[in-house]
């Protein structure tokens, strides 16, 4: 009864006040509703007058777009489900979504005819609540969208929006019911308190003693009530604890050995089981439940239990040999995997017992559990070391004092000696000599502070050859004890050769070995900071041999080449080791002059004896095979003290003082004077001329077709040409860089895209062009404008030229400024269908690393490569690099500068498939090269 009672109260008080937060609840959110409905029936208002008055401003004055962008800015209201503006015939003129435009209103929403109606009749603004969907805010606010013969008539339309107000509701009834729950745990809290004192006063005593009997009775032999006292209670409970404690001292020395027993298993991770199939009861230790991960409170063990945790693989193997044995098999012993739930791979060897009936059935089985996961996993582990030591790279293994104690097949391979040659041995044997003392110090000071050390030297195969290898040495450790060392290595050689043939192939011309442009001005800009430094003057020559176009007319470029190659050992032989000697490409050599005298009469006279010197040493007799070749040249010189002066300033003024040598008669020297300032002055006039060039119309587009083999129209370059009044035909060589220079390239270049998408939007209906491709140049300045890709679609949709017609050719040096850049507006514009191909390619230092994630679809190798394919094994080797590189890459060619039918061929034999040049058209205005096509179908 005293336990009833203490549990009746606070039940009743726990009614009561679940049911004060019930109605506490309602009143709530019966408040919050009409507060959210309020505010937003006065913030609806607000919102629709402004745009009410917006879309009349707008509409009456003709801008519908203006007033489409208004509605569509409202719209993005979070609570603004539907937004149209409908006309007098209850059709939408515009809304939120476009597919509406057209429709009757009411067809997309719940917009009345009927209601809209009586709205503009009484011209007031209706907003209100919907009776069919408490939480939808319907408006009506009638506008005139147009005024008509002279605003005597006007046309009326209807703003209707639909306001969703349920996720403000849903908020608010979400706060009602947690001030509702936290009110309602108050209350709990409270009736928990008076219970636990009504038990604490009246039946704890009376429950204690029932508590500890049930526990006692249940098996806890350390259950006592400790009741003191002299009431009849408190002798009881002392008698009870007397009995308990006799019986529980009985029952310790059994507990002990049975934990002994259980602490063992653990410690082995050994377990055991027994079956009775009679009664089909199954027995197991603690241990064998934690191998199987099996927690005994969640589910009772059985036979099913278990087998659900060994691998699918091994269920139905283990489940005979343990469970369904045949007489003449009383034990088995078997290895196999269990399942865990987190998805790891346990292993466990089991071995088991039968007992048979006199039937000869399995009447009892009792088995053992072991993890030997560890043992498993060691196995495999020396399997997978044992195929990983026969790998590519070469493995050396050795014991702690350095001796060698194994090594796999490609060490032999690599070095040549075999394991028997080695053993026993230290690697030192294999060393080159290149590396000192100092080294190996450093590497094994690393190896034993770091426990590994990975570099590059040198060694020595068996053969004497020393070769590049790249080697990581690791330190085994046992116990905090190095106990053995085990080095791996790669034969570099091939990738050193690589990384020298790419260096190579970007900074040296290919011919002569001699520096190339990018070289010497890398060089050229350490050259002024050096001067700016010491304020010792330098000198810069431009070399140009007369007449070198007359062996090459005559005897080849074989000659030539030869020519080439003996003028670059002659200057060798002129300069100092200090100096720069540099092929800009052609018959054109530069010689850069470091740490001439500070005084520049001195610096003036240095600079011309060594001018001199090459001048004469260049005008002997060249002995080329059997052929003696007479020749000269003309040298242009410019000093230079300090950076106050820019690098290509200093390339102009020693090119035209190389000219004004030409001029004078050739094989001599000319220093920049400043009167030739005069022929810079003249780059001035075509700068102002440039900037008129555009507005005057004086630019035009010239096309030079782009086929194939089968002389099938491909497409075409398009080509800028300036037409200048007093300047005549400006070459593009001479207007392009001086429009990049001065960012006059960016209208330029934008009025060429134009053109071109407009071009290629009129030949959508021409039956040979409307397939044709426009390929147009893109300059760097233009393409790193932060706006280009959005310039370069808004051309393509104003036009509304085809995006898949359009390749935009790009150089490898702007793409590799910023590769990422490139990526990222390449792939934007690719994502339309526009083309991209890599113009000029094998001219630039190309990274293949980059070159293969550019989304290109085309390299464009360049008229330099293709002129000379013919006579220059370097040039025709660069080709056929290019075209084997873009067909891995899986990436289309086209050569340009294809003039003669000879080079043709050699460009088909490896494997390239488009061109472009001379030999098939030049470049030419729009007019006839419309007339061009016309007649190219009938070929």
């Amino acid at each position: 009864m005293n336990k009833r009672l203490s549990l009746l109260i606070p039940l009743i008080l726990v009614i009561v006040s679940l049911a004060s937060s019930f109605l506490i609840y309602l009143q709530t959110d019966r408040a919050s509703r009409a507060s959210i409905q309020k505010h937003v029936l006065t913030e609806a208002m607000l919102q629709m007058g402004g745009l009410q008055n917006g879309l009349y401003n707008w509409l009456t004055a003709g801008d519908e777009q203006q007033a489409l962008l208004s509605l569509s800015i409202a719209a993005t209201y979070p609570s603004i489900r539907t937004l149209m503006l409908v006309d007098e015939n209850n059709r939408v003129l515009m809304a939120n979504r476009y597919s509406w435009k057209g429709k009757p209103a009411s067809a997309e929403s719940g917009y009345s005819d009927i209601e809209a109606g009586r709205i503009i009749d009484t011209g007031i603004s209706g907003l209100e609540f919907s009776g069919s969907e408490p939480t939808l805010l319907q408006g009506y606010f009638p506008l005139i969208t147009e005024y008509k013969q002279g605003g005597l008539k006007k046309s009326m339309g209807m703003l209707y929006v639909e306001y969703d107000t349920s996720s403000e509701l849903q908020a608010e009834k979400r706060e009602t019911i947690a001030q509702a729950l936290i009110f309602a745990f108050i209350t709990l809290l409270a009736s928990a308190l008076i219970g636990i004192l009504l038990h604490m006063l009246v039946t704890r005593r009376v429950n204690l003693l029932a508590a500890v009997s049930s526990r006692f009775a249940e098996g806890d032999y350390s259950a006592r009530t400790r009741l003191q006292g002299g009431d009849e209670l408190s002798v009881l409970g002392r008698s009870f604890d007397l009995m308990a404690q006799r019986m529980t001292e009985n029952m310790v020395r059994q507990e002990k050995q049975r934990i002994f027993l259980a602490e063992a298993q653990q410690i082995a991770r050994f377990g055991n089981w027994e079956r009775d199939l009679l009664t089909g009861k199954l027995e197991c230790s603690d241990e064998m439940l934690r191998l199987f991960a099996i927690d005994a409170s969640e589910s009772i063990p059985s036979r099913d239990t278990f087998l659900n945790v060994v691998h699918p693989e091994d269920r139905e193997w283990v489940s005979q040999s343990c469970f369904y044995a045949k007489p003449e098999k009383e034990s088995c012993q078997i290895v196999h995997r269990l399942l865990m739930a987190d998805g790891r791979i346990k292993w466990v060897e089991q071995r088991c017992t039968h007992h048979f009936d006199a039937d000869g059935r399995v009447a009892r089985s009792v088995g053992t559990v072991q993890d030997v996961t560890s043992r498993e996993e060691a196995a495999l582990q020396l399997s997978i070391a044992a195929v990983a030591f026969e790998t590519q790279e070469a493995i050396l293994v050795t014991d702690k004092d350095a001796n060698i104690i194994k090594v796999n097949h490609a060490f032999e391979m690599i070095t040549g000696y075999s394991q028997e040659e080695v053993l026993g041995k230290n690697p030192s044997l294999l060393s080159s000599g290149r590396q000192d003392k100092t080294f190996y110090r450093t590497m094994w000071e690393a190896i034993n502070r770091e426990g590994r050390w990975s570099g590059e030297l040198w060694d020595r195969r068996k053969d004497g050859e020393i070769y590049p290898k790249w080697l990581t040495i690791t330190a085994v450790n046992n116990r905090d004890k190095v106990t053995h060392y085990v080095a791996v290595f790669t034969d570099i050689t091939g990738r050193k050769k690589a990384e020298e043939e790419i260096y190579s192939l970007a900074f040296f011309d290919p011919l002569t070995h001699l520096p190339n442009r990018r070289l010497l001005m890398d060089r050229m800009h350490i050259a002024l900071g050096h001067s700016d430094r010491s304020r010792h003057c330098g000198a810069l020559m431009f070399i140009d041999l007369d007449h070198f176009k007359v062996l090459n007319d005559t005897k080849g470029h074989e000659f030539g080449d030869m020519m080439l190659i003996e003028v670059a050992r002659r200057l060798a032989l002129c300069v100092r080791d200090s100096d720069s000697i540099a092929r800009f490409g052609g018959d054109e050599f530069v010689v850069l002059l470091e740490d001439l005298s500070a005084n520049e009469n001195e610096a003036v006279v240095q600079a011309g004896a060594i001018a001199e010197k090459i001048r004469d040493s260049l005008s002997q007799t060249y002995q080329i095979a059997d052929y003696a070749h007479e020749s000269s040249s003309s040298i242009g010189v410019v000093l230079f003290n300090g950076s106050g002066v820019e690098v290509e300033n200093l390339f102009k003024r020693a090119d035209l003082a190389m000219y004004k040598a030409k001029e004078g008669g050739r094989n001599m020297v000319r220093f920049f004077e400043p009167t030739m300032q005069a022929m810079l002055e003249a780059r001035t006039l075509m700068e102002r001329a440039l900037r008129q060039a555009l507005p005057n119309g004086e630019l035009e587009l010239y096309f030079q077709v782009q086929t194939n083999q089968q002389n099938a129209l491909l497409g075409a370059e398009v080509l800028l040409r300036w037409r200048n009044p007093v300047l005549g035909m400006v070459p593009p060589a001479e207007f392009i860089p001086l429009a990049e220079q001065t960012k006059l390239i960016l209208p330029i270049g934008q009025w060429v895209l134009e053109q071109a998408c407009a071009r290629l939007r009129l030949w959508e209906t021409h039956p040979v062009l409307c397939n044709m491709r426009l390929a147009v140049n893109v300059s760097p300045v233009q393409f790193h404008r932060p706006d280009f890709v959005r310039q370069v679609k808004a051309i393509l949709a104003e036009s509304g030229a085809n995006p898949r017609n359009l390749e935009l050719e790009l150089t490898e040096n702007l793409v590799l400024e910023d590769v990422e850049e490139a990526i990222l507006k390449m792939t934007e514009l690719k994502e339309i269908g526009v083309r991209f191909s890599m113009d000029d390619f094998g001219t630039g230092y190309s990274s293949l690393q980059y070159i293969k994630r550019l989304p290109i679809s085309q390299l464009k190798i360049d008229q330099s490569f293709v002129r000379d394919i013919l006579t220059d094994s370097g040039d025709a080797m660069m080709v056929q690099t290019i075209v084997a590189m873009a067909h891995n890459f899986g990436y289309e060619v086209i050569a340009e500068g294809v003039e003669e039918h000879a080079q043709l061929s050699p460009l088909i034999n490896i494997g390239c498939a488009s061109f472009q040049g001379y030999l098939f058209g030049r470049p030419v205005a729009l007019d006839d090269f419309e007339r061009m096509i016309g007649t190219w179908v009938e070929r």
